[in-house]
């Protein structure tokens, strides 16, 4: 979970590969050609069925995924990026114009003055609501549940050190 920029698809990506384990980008799910939105029944139903599956790492935002998602997990990862990080990430992707995961199939990203009036209004959402939310999710007891909450630069990898580490 994490804002928009903050590396979670890069994240699960990796873990994924590591723990052998499916990866779902519910972005790539949610969005049609055209960034037209799944219905809201359907978007309900699509991730019943992805939560059916016995393993999965799933990447989101977090204000756009059912409460079930945090019942079900046994680790969750917040990737608590500031939004300076984001933007740079955000920059250096759409320059690099490499397809993103939450991009929908033969759909172009927005022109850059849209996309960049767009992040700005969901950082400061994601910062003035949609985190404390999380973090109140997270701060609940659940058993078996592990909460992972990385701020800095190099938390991830040594996060993914840790999977590597014997015992």
């Amino acid at each position: 979970m994490g804002p928009v920029g903050a590396g979670k698809s890069h994240l699960a990506a990796e873990l994924g590969r590591r723990l052998r384990i499916p990866v779902l980008h519910l972005d790539a799910l949610f969005w049609r050609p055209g960034w037209v939105a799944t219905p809201a029944e359907e978007w309900e139903a699509v991730q019943r069925r992805e939560l059916a599956a016995d393993s999965w790492i799933a990447e989101a935002q977090f204000d756009d995924v059912l409460p079930e998602w945090f019942q079900e997990a046994d680790t969750v990862v917040f990737v608590d990026a500031s939004p300076l990080r984001c933007l740079w990430r955000v920059a250096r992707r759409r320059l690099d114009r490499g397809r993103s995961v939450g991009i929908p199939a033969d759909t172009e990203p927005g022109p850059t003055h849209r996309a960049l009036a767009k992040f700005v209004r969901n950082q400061w959402r994601y910062r003035t609501s949609v985190r404390k939310e999380l973090l109140a999710e997270l701060a609940q007891e659940r058993q078996g549940r592990q909460v992972v909450v990385l701020r800095r630069r190099g938390d991830a990898a040594d996060f993914l050190g840790r999977l590597d580490s014997p015992g």
